[in-house]
């Protein structure tokens, strides 16, 4: 059972989850099927709209798919905080129809490095961000809830 347990990366979700649980059907996971942003990650929508309707044919973004139906709040894991333990500067280029900014190559690489050297140092995953306006890559881990919080390094 330990690897059916799904996280859920948001801060203070778990009261939303247990709401959708008892008055909404369930938490529906939706897969990110989207093969040109794989990080993207699964999203949790209720079962049941306001008016009591099951949805689990209309997905909430075009990239991701059905994936199952949670009733049980023990198959989640829920986060406390994010921790941000790295940031750098990372160099942007302009994308091929000039309206949005892509990572160079280089960058890239970059970012991933240090998302690794901080998974193994921490031994969890670690996500990233961008701090638009510093142009920087800002690595966290998540702290979960009842977990030892990790000395800042």
């Amino acid at each position: 059972m330990a690897d059916n347990i799904l996280t859920v990366t948001v801060p203070d979700a778990r009261h939303r989850f247990e709401q959708w649980l008892t008055q909404r059907g369930g938490v529906v996971r939706w897969a990110n099927h989207n093969l040109s942003d794989p990080d993207a990650g699964d999203i949790f929508t209720p079962l049941c709209n306001i008016e009591g309707q099951p949805n689990v044919t209309q997905p909430p973004r075009w990239s991701h798919r059905y994936a199952e139906t949670v009733t049980d709040v023990g198959r989640f894991r829920f986060i406390a905080e994010m921790r941000e333990v790295d940031r750098f500067r990372v160099a942007v280029r302009m994308g091929r129809q000039g309206m949005t900014l892509k990572l160079t190559d280089h960058s890239t690489i970059k970012v991933r490095k240090h998302q690794d050297r901080v998974e193994e140092q921490y031994h969890k995953p670690a996500y990233y961000h961008f701090d638009y306006d510093a142009q920087e890559c800002v690595i966290t881990i998540p702290i979960f809830e009842n977990e030892e919080v990790p000395e800042r390094s």
